[in-house]
């Protein structure tokens, strides 16, 4: 290499960039120049470069940089060389590179990846229009897609890419590269030098700080390749030549053995450097089989700058800019081959990166990054697997990675298990570094030929289920026994996490390409391998006996049976392949079956608290293993491993080995004494263990995920599942759909949606909360398809199941499908069809086993154990279901089997479930009678507990034999009832009719002994069988569960009304005989079974008590040996059984009726009693017990002719017939009796209820009218009601009071600051939110807020201060707004409610210290009380005018201004008054309350009077902006409590203290009272005083109005409002004369005409001003807004009203508020003049509607005032005038504008415009992006939500934009999450999102992308609630922002 110090190179560095550039261009264009060297490049460029490039100097060294650009370009400048370049791109892909957090798309219409993506540009020209697609936040990084015909389809490509982009493009210019090419192989050196220099540091910070140094180099590449495929292919050609690389390398290598510069020695210690860091670079020990292949040797070798490229980004743990450089070239096809071929080489060592690096999140993202990009493409991942053996590359990666992490497997037993598991505590796991790895083997095997080419390897396979073995059984759960576990691992959900991610993903993807008989083969390789490595598993754990323990121990982790399992099913549903072929031998399958049924038991336990001292963990792994992501994958998997085992292997044998792991076959003993104990089990989960084991069984002979169901079957399955336990929006449903790992969305999905649901569109409720719209199950649903088994096995809470069967039960109840007071059991459906490769799995329940399991519930349930309902209707479906598939029995002649062949002989052990029955017929079982059962002896039984006796000492005398006597002095309880006169009349039925239930009798068979002639029972036999009929099954489980008979007493007399038992009703005369448990007294219950309440009988209930000395047990000595066996006497069969059961759940004797079953009944479905059942298509399930048990002994009756008359039989035997005669009867007289008891209970339930509303009435009842009433007195009513005191009711003390001086009563309000009125405008639309540039911009001078602040401007340059202050209103902007709830309280009970929150520490969102609490009554925020005055309602008070004449009225006004009491008495009334103006100016903020520096009287009563003022003009805007009925919105936005009179009141006070000026005179100049007889009409205006034709009309009104007296007689108030109209009507007057064109108002003077008198017509009123200002510079400039080619006058009037109304609306409101008079009613805007100056009285006569105008209206006392006073008026403000005619014209011109009611921003119907423009859109303030976009609701404002970068005076942006445009409110719509957040003075919340999809949910944070709609309802309701300042009420989630927002 030559020297750096060549004197040529200087010469062209002399020459300059601009001329060096273009020499180098000469030399490098010229193919005979003979300075060319041995790399291509001229010999002058390379001394030039040897300058500018030498190691030395700073790689981002500018000028360096600049030389290189200036070089490329050959003579241009380097802008016209990069758009010359870019005239030639004819680039196909788009290829941009984006980094994490960028906005991108992905279509799946068009995407034939799922990785596919697209940036924004290439999206928006693409035709998506109807498409799936969303929008989403990129997490790790990507690259656009677009004209990549491998990834998408050619339709969605945009019109810049895709193959037809490249068509008729120009070729470039030879020479316009060639210095590119000859210098980019220079500049890439340098940049492989410089990380070579800095990779000696070992910190990741120092790596992240050099690539930050070298970051302006970087991205002049990155620019080079931004100039399009011509530049890129330039770079390209460079990084993947090799011998360019090795020219440069060489060279560098051969130097340095010389050593004969510095260069050359640099050169020398940077591959030194080079050659160590590839050394160091760990790579995983591979095969002895793959050490030749070239991406696993030991030692790289790299032959390109690309491939060296790629080492230093490994090495560099894959830096962003590194990463997006590599990327960003893709779009070159020959490079992107290149890059996956160097990064394959490199993948091995990756993951040694991932497993050491300390941010593995950050890196793992990096690698994906790239890789997602690589193998999406099948041809080149396919060329990868096949060149470089990828797949092998990465099994033996991860294989590697987990190898460093194993520990000893704890199954079984831990000294004789050799297995090895990874360690789920270790970093790899809990931080997921395997990810990337999964993720590109996911990536690759979703290609096709690369799953075939995975699975017809052998070694890969193996090696792969090697991998696999490694989490099998890892994290071993040991249940604690004894105390809580200490500490709680965490680890679990690295243990599913991993299992879903690295064993389920790739089975799916692999699974997904079998398809077809074609693929058998493979499958059939894959379940070789697995079982293999199953085999080895169990020997390497020991498991070599299904009988090894492990009931203290559970791993939910199997991958090796899962896969077994998802493969067979494949092979079997899909390739043909018959199930028996592919099974492993009985005793292996045997083996398999144990371990995931070990889960599904732990799973069981788990729910049943079994291991609660284990702690939250482990609930969360049974979970975590049914929930959706995971159940397919996991406990679909094992059921259908369960199943397969079921169907193959011997049914006694199955259901054995599920009756001893479930710990339920100690529950079967009859032993009732000392039942055996399982030593796995505390007393209290035995049953809900039989449960679960039941559960369990008919969930395997139900469930056919796996077994048939179709996958849209499945769809609709899943989808009811879900609906079922509660209704859920569109994005829920998607999410909790099963999904088969990785795999396409469910395609069936909308179809199955509308089959079976119904869509409820959100509704707005009234309280202001927003719902979204949600799926409900159809009717179809309950009735067809609702499957309670399925929801059990899917309900990851159990409170989920119980929802479900709660929304059933309302269903049925709703539609009649089920008697009143019933209970439906759970509508187990019937399984659907098995495929024809399988058995049926219900063939596991043709077992004797199963059948003696099914008689001992069944006997459990009818004798009174613990058997919950739950437990008979699964045992039910699960007998039904054996019938259902019971074979065809032969004839029997013997209806009743019984033991013949072995006779006494055959003896019948307890718990020896297979030894029951002879066989395994069920037509035969069913019938067969179990005599007695032979108990099994233990070693210290006691023989005195063979025999018990009841004693009952000194309670009651002796009994009879039959227990049915019935004396004057007690009544014995028995079932079934009798009819029992209440007279007692009727005897009871002899003992045989209804025989008891026997005990166990002596000689080791149980039996009840009498004793000293208390009771007395025979022994049963056979043929003497009964029905005990109650069962305490849903009560706890006494401590000895002994059958026996209680016997209870009433005292003599009493009715079933009369006395009580412990609170409770006395014992009805009805007998009833329940079973009992010693211990237990009984007590009346009014129900126990749903069948009782219908018939009206009355039950009893068993309550646990002490034992009674007087009532106890005694043990009785046994009358033989103990050696003799002790037995259990059953005398029941199945069949019995269940028609015993079926009476006991009716209520009724002999219940089942076959027949009825079959007739038509009423809109029941199943009752309790009936059983009756509508005809159906199919057969309902919906019924109670009775109803279930009907058809399954109508189904027993139909399987055999034999078992059809063994239940006529059994029923005749249990219940002998009665006659019908009178059975009838005795049904009549129930009938009747239950009526008059529904009757008399009927009369009863209404009388308590009146009672109690009676009382609730007088006590608590709130007066909605306080505060208004009673004010209407008439001159007729009496002089008591007259002096009548309004009282109100304290919500607090809850006493009824008048309000007074010394004990004032408040009214609860809230005051706040508010903007609204600020921002109305005159145009009547909406703004329109700028979404593109060319949009107009929001002004902001154009409000009214914006027009008062000029006005007050202008006023104050040209009057004095106090005359302005007079004049005009404040409060648009910061005004106080003051509502009420309505509810009144003794200020002194507030003030002890305020010190009680003070005292409490737990009101987080309440300000105490500010006055702020809640109304003790409605819980709505306050933080203030209006006192009410003494005078309000007080009709007494009322100051009458005497039908005085107009005069004399305005001088008595006059005469009230001078006598304004300024000094009030001083009062506690007073002081509270002071108290609430304090509240009302510290609500506000202090540069809106004071419009001037110094505070005075005249700036505190403009605000006094503003506050009035806020309060009316917030009223007219919340009535729509006018009184117009038409104009009402759909929500009132009124208060539906005003306090506008008491806040008067408090106004008033203030308003006249604050007045020391002579406000009479004000009234005088108004009226036109002459002050002196002698002195002039004319009063002289005082120097810079406001004319009053430039004073606020509606001010004056109010002030004049809070300065009289309130309780002032509406005549006196009428005449103020005339008055002031007449100044308003001259207003409007002049400001439309000004108005008016020269050649109008000349029009004008020609034709009019001087009236004598008042003007009673526009005309004449205009023709007076006009003429009076005719001569006056007033009009020498006036607009000509309002020419027109014809003057016409009725044009004007409409204007003239129109500006009127704003002063008319705001009186009409003082006198309804005041006076209570009803407003108008008026229906339209035209007819609204009119209406209110009638009803101000300002016109009181009648006259045709073409007479009527506006000056009609005004009112003088008389003609001459009529003249005068109007003429007053006009010298001030001629005057003025005069003195400045310019300020005069500013401000008439203006006075009165009709303003529109405020509204909030009209916004796009799309949410992406706004996204679209404003996610990257710069904070004019600080002019960066924002974290956090918002944008202001009220002007469009952007704004850095919780970002410093805007604070002023420690103040955020948000919080400080709220006070200055909402007063203290602001509503911000936040770019980034569509929310809305709304702030409200110190406090802030989420308000909910104005966009919705087309499924009307949110979508917060973007996180699905989908396209969003403005929903019109949400943004109506938040302007409503911002018009209606209601946010304080409507939203409950505030939290202090503490002006950080």
């Amino acid at each position: 290499m030559a020297s750096t110090s060549n004197t040529s190179a200087q010469v062209l560095i002399n020459k300059g960039k601009r001329g060096a550039a273009a020499y180098i261009h000469a030399e490098c264009s010229n193919p005979t120049n003979s300075n060319i060297s041995s790399s291509g490049s001229p010999t002058y460029l390379n001394e030039l470069l040897d300058i500018l490039l030498i190691p030395s100097k700073a790689i981002d060294d500018w000028e360096t940089i600049d030389w290189c650009k200036w070089l490329m370009a050959g003579g241009r400048t380097p802008d016209e060389f990069t758009n010359t370049v870019r005239i030639y791109d004819n680039a196909t892909t788009c290829g941009l590179v984006w980094t994490p957090n960028f906005v991108a798309y992905r279509c799946r219409t068009c995407g034939i990846s799922p990785c596919m993506s697209l940036c924004t540009e290439c999206f928006k020209k693409g035709n998506h229009h109807r498409h799936d697609f969303n929008m989403f936040l990129s997490q790790a990084g990507g690259a656009c897609d677009c004209g990549d015909t491998s990834v998408m389809k050619e339709t969605g490509f945009c019109d810049k890419h895709g193959p037809k982009a490249a068509v008729n493009k120009v070729a470039a210019p030879s020479d316009l590269m060639c210095v590119a090419e000859a210098i980019m192989p220079r500049i890439i050196l340098r940049l492989i030098q410089y990380l070579r220099d800095n990779c000696k540091v070992k910190a990741p910070d120092d790596y992240r700080l050099a690539i930050q140094d070298a970051d302006a180099y970087l991205t002049m590449l990155l620019d080079l390749n931004n100039m399009g495929a011509l530049m890129r292919h330039v770079i390209t050609s460079a990084l993947t030549n090799p011998q360019k690389y090795r020219n440069l390398m060489d060279a560098a290598a051969a130097s340095s053995s010389s050593g004969q510069s510095e260069y050359d020695n640099y050169c020398h210690n940077s591959n030194e450097i080079y050659q160590d860091a590839v050394k160091s670079l760990p790579n995983p020990e591979p095969p002895d089989e793959y050490k030749e292949c070239a991406s696993l040797q030991e030692h790289l070798k790299h032959s390109t700058f690309l491939e060296e490229l790629v080492f230093w980004t490994v090495a560099y743990e894959f830096p962003q800019k590194l990463v997006c450089l590599l990327l960003n070239m893709l779009p070159d096809p020959d490079y992107k081959e290149a890059l996956t071929r160097a990064f394959v080489l490199h993948y091995s060592r990756i993951s040694m990166m991932l497993e050491r690096s300390q941010d593995p999140d950050t890196l793992s993202n990096r690698v994906v990054h790239i890789s997602v990009q690589l193998f999406s493409n099948e041809k080149l991942a396919l060329r990868m697997v096949d060149q470089l053996k990828l797949l092998h590359v990465m099994v033996i990666s991860l294989k590697y990675m987990m190898s460093k992490i194993l520990i000893q497997n704890t199954l079984h037993d831990p000294d004789k298990n050799f297995h090895y598991v990874v360690d789920c505590g270790r970093q790899v796991m809990k931080e997921h570094c395997y990810w990337p790895l999964v993720s590109d083997l996911n990536n690759v095997l979703s290609h096709k030929p690369v799953a075939v080419r995975f699975m017809s390897d052998d070694s890969l396979l193996e090696m792969w289920f090697d991998f696999l073995s490694m989490f099998q059984g890892m994290n071993v759960n040991q249940r604690e026994m004894n105390e809580h576990v200490e500490f709680e691992p965490n680890t679990y959900y690295a243990a599913f996490s991993a299992e879903l991610e690295a064993s389920a993903y790739p089975m799916w993807a692999l699974v997904s390409h079998l398809r077809g008989p074609e693929n058998l083969v493979l499958s059939r390789r894959v379940l070789t391998v697995c079982l293999t490595a199953l085999q080895d598993w169990l020997d390497a754990i020991n498991y070599t006996h299904p009988n090894v323990s492990d009931s203290l121990q559970v791993s939910f982790h199997l991958p090796l049976h899962r896969y077994f399992a998802v493969f067979m099913c494949q092979a079997v549903q899909q390739q043909g392949a018959v199930l028996h072929d592919l099974l492993p031998p009985t005793d292996m399958l045997h083996l398999i079956m144990m371990h995931p049924l070990r889960v599904q038991v732990a799973s069981y336990e788990i729910h049943n608290k079994l291991w609660v001292r284990n702690g939250v963990q482990i609930r969360g792994q049974a979970m975590t293993y049914i929930q959706c992501n995971f159940c397919n994958s996991m406990v679909d998997a094992d059921v259908y491993l369960l199943q397969i085992c079921a169907i193959k292997l011997q049914p006694e044998v199955f259901l054995k080995t599920v009756i001893d792991k479930f710990h339920v076959r100690e529950w079967m003993s009859l032993n009732v004494y000392h039942p055996p104990q399982n030593e796995y089990l505390e007393g209290e989960h035995d049953t809900p263990m039989l449960e679960s084991c039941l559960t369990f069984l008919a969930t395997l002979v139900s469930v056919r995920t796996n077994l048939g169901l179709s996958d849209p079957e499945l769809s609709c399955l899943e989808m009811v599942t879900l609906l079922c336990i509660g209704d859920k929006t569109h994005s829920q449903l998607m999410e909790l759909m099963p999904e088969r790992c990785g795999t396409t969305a469910n395609r069936e999905f909308e179809t199955v949606l509308a089959e079976v649901a119904q869509y409820r569109a959100p509704s707005l409720e009234a309280s202001g909360n927003m719902q979204q719209g949600m799926y409900g199950p159809k009717a179809r649903v309950w009735d067809e398809l609702f499957d309670p088994l399925h929801v059990l096995l899917r309900a990851v809470h159990r409170t989920d199941f119980q929802v479900s069967m709660d929304r059933f039960t309302e269903y049925v109840k709703q539609t009649g499908q089920l008697k009143s007071g019933a209970t439906p059991w759970p509508p187990f459906r019937h399984p659907a069809p098995v495929s024809s490769d399988y058995d049926d799995p219900r063939l596991v329940l043709r077992s004797r086993v199963f059948h003696a399991m099914i008689l001992i519930v069944l006997y459990k349930s009818v004798n009174g154990h613990n058997v919950s309902e739950h437990i008979m209707a699964l045992t039910i479906y699960l007998l039904e279901m054996a019938v259902m598939t019971a074979e065809v029995p032969e004839k029997s002649a013997n209806p009743v089997c019984r033991y013949s062949g072995g006779g006494a002989s055959h003896v019948i052990k307890d718990m020896d479930l297979a030894g029951w029955y002879e066989g395994d017929s069920l037509s035969a079982n069913l019938r067969t009678i179990i005599p007695r059962v032979t108990l099994v002896q233990e070693p210290e039984s006691n023989s005195s507990d063979s025999e018990f006796e009841w004693e009952i000492h000194d309670s009651v005398t002796d009994l009879s034999t039959s227990l049915m006597l019935h004396d004057e002095r007690h009544e014995v309880l028995a079932l079934p009832p009798l009819d029992i006169t209440e007279d007692n009349e009727e005897a009871a039925p002899p003992m045989d009719q209804y025989p008891l239930q026997a005990l166990p009798s002596t000689g080791g068979e149980y039996s009840m002994v009498p004793e000293d002639g208390i009771v007395a029972l025979a022994s049963r036999t056979n043929s003497d069988d009964d029905l005990v009929p109650t069962s305490p099954r849903a009560l706890p489980q006494s401590t000895d569960e002994i059958m026996t008979v209680a016997v209870a007493l009433s005292e003599p007399g009493l009715t079933p009304d009369d006395g009580a038992i412990g609170g409770q009703a006395a014992l009805p005369p009805t007998p009833l005989r329940p079973a009992v448990m010693p211990g237990n007294d009984i007590v009346s219950t009014p129900m126990m079974y749903s069948g009782l309440s219908i018939r009206g009988v009355t039950s009893t209930e068993i309550v646990p008590s002490t034992l009674n000395p007087h009532n106890h047990f005694k043990r009785k000595e046994p009358q033989s040996g103990s050696s003799q066996p002790q037995t259990v006497k059953v005398g029941e069969s199945i069949i019995s059984l269940l028609l015993r059961l079926h009476s006991q759940l009716s209520g009724v004797p002999d219940s089942y009726n076959p027949e009825q079953l079959n007739q038509t009944t009423d809109n029941e479905a199943g009752s309790s009693s009936s059983s009756s059942a509508r005809i159906h298509p199919r057969e309902s399930r919906i019924g109670d017990g009775p109803f279930f048990i009907s058809q399954l002994l109508n189904k027993i009756g139909n399987l055999d002719p034999v078992c059809k008359e063994n239940i006529t039989e059994t029923r005749n035997r249990l219940w002998p017939r009665m006659h019908e005669d009178e059975q009838c009867e005795k049904e009549n007289r129930e009938r009747e009796e239950r009526r008059r008891r529904a009757k008399e209970r009927q009369e009863k339930v209404l009388a308590d209820f009146l009672d109690q509303q009676k009382k609730f009435m007088e006590t608590n009842m709130e007066t909605d009218e306080a505060g208004v009433s009673n004010m209407d007195c008439s001159e007729q009513e009496e002089p008591t009601k007259l002096a009548s005191k309004k009282e109100y009711d304290c919500v607090i003390c809850n006493q009824t009071t008048a309000s007074s001086e010394d004990k004032p009563m408040g009214l609860v309000v809230l005051v706040q600051a508010t903007s609204v009125i600020s921002h109305e405008r005159q145009q009547p639309e909406r703004l329109v939110l700028p979404t593109s540039d060319e949009d107009p911009p929001i002004s902001k001078s154009n409000t009214r807020s914006a027009h008062f602040e000029q006005r007050i401007s202008e006023m104050n340059r040209d009057f004095d201060t106090p005359s302005w202050l007079l004049s005009v209103n404040i409060g648009w902007e910061g005004g106080v707004h003051v509502q009420t709830c309505g509810h009144h309280l003794h200020l002194d009970c507030l003030k002890s409610y305020l010190e009680s929150l003070r005292s409490q520490h737990r009101q987080q969102n309440l300000a105490v210290d500010r006055g702020e609490y809640f109304c003790p009554l409605c819980r709505q925020l306050a933080n203030s009380v209006l006192p009410l005055s003494p005078q309000l309602g007080e009709c007494a008070a009322v100051v009458r005018s005497r039908h005085a004449s107009p005069m004399a009225i305005l001088t008595e006004l006059n005469s009230f201004l001078k006598e304004i009491q300024r000094n009030p008495i001083s009062s506690n009334l007073a002081v509270a008054m002071g108290k609430a103006m304090e509240d009302m100016t510290s609500s506000t903020y202090l540069r809106y309350n004071q419009r001037n520096a110094t505070p005075s009287h005249q700036s505190l009563f403009l605000f006094v009077t503003s506050v009035a003022r806020t309060n009316f003009e917030i009223e007219l805007v919340q009535r729509g902006g006018s009184l117009c009925t038409a104009s009402a919105v759909s929500v009132p936005l009124t208060p539906k409590r005003d306090c506008i009179v008491a806040l008067l009141h408090v106004l008033a006070m203030h308003a006249r203290v604050l007045t020391n000026w002579p406000v009479w005179q004000t009234w005088q100049q108004l009226s036109g009272l002459l002050p002196e007889p002698a002195a002039p009409l004319a009063l002289t205006l005082i120097e810079n005083e406001v004319p009053l034709l430039l004073r606020d009309p509606t001010a004056l009104l109010i002030q004049f109005v809070l300065l009289l007296p309130l309780h002032l007689d509406q005549t006196y108030f009428s005449s103020v409002v005339k008055v002031v109209y007449n100044l308003l009507y001259y207003q409007v007057i002049i400001q439309i004369s000004y108005n008016l064109s020269h050649v109008d108002r000349s029009t004008l003077l020609r034709r009019g005409r001087a009236c004598q008198g008042a003007p009673t017509t526009l005309e004449e009123a205009l023709y007076s001003v006009v003429s009076y200002f005719s001569n006056t510079e007033l009009y020498q400039r006036g607009s000509t807004l309002m020419h027109s080619a014809r003057f016409n006058i009725q044009l004007l009037e409409p204007q003239v009203q129109k500006l009127c109304l704003p002063f008319l609306r705001v009186a009409a409101l003082l006198r309804y508020h005041l006076y209570e008079q009803p407003l108008p009613v008026v229906r339209t805007p035209q007819t609204e003049f009119v209406r209110l100056v009638y009803y101000l009285e300002l016109v009181t006569e009648g006259m045709d509607w073409e007479c009527f105008n506006s000056a009609v209206a005004l009112n003088w006392q008389d003609s001459d005032a009529s003249m005068a006073v109007p003429r007053l008026w006009l010298d001030q403000f001629n005057a003025f005038v005069n003195r400045s005619v310019d300020s005069a014209r500013s401000l008439i011109t203006t006075q009165h504008i009709y303003w529109q009611v405020p509204k909030l921003l009209n916004l796009p119907r799309e949410y992406e415009k706004i996204f679209t423009y404003y996610h990257e859109r710069q904070c004019r303030q600080c002019h960066s992006v924002p974290q956090e976009t918002s944008i202001c609701l009220l002007c469009g404002t952007i704004v850095c939500l919780k970002q410093n970068c805007c604070k002023q005076q420690n103040v955020c942006e948000a919080v400080k934009h709220s006070v200055d445009c909402g007063g203290g409110t602001g509503i911000y719509l936040v770019v980034t999450s569509t929310y809305v957040i709304v702030i409200r003075g110190k406090r802030a919340c989420l308000w909910g999102s104005l966009y919705l999809d087309e499924f009307d949910e949110e979508d917060r944070d973007l996180k699905r992308g989908k396209p969003l709609y403005l929903s019109q309802d949400r943004y109506q309701l938040l302007e409503q609630q911002w018009i209606a300042h209601r946010f304080d009420h409507t939203k409950k989630t505030w939290v202090w922002h503490r002006d950080a927002l």
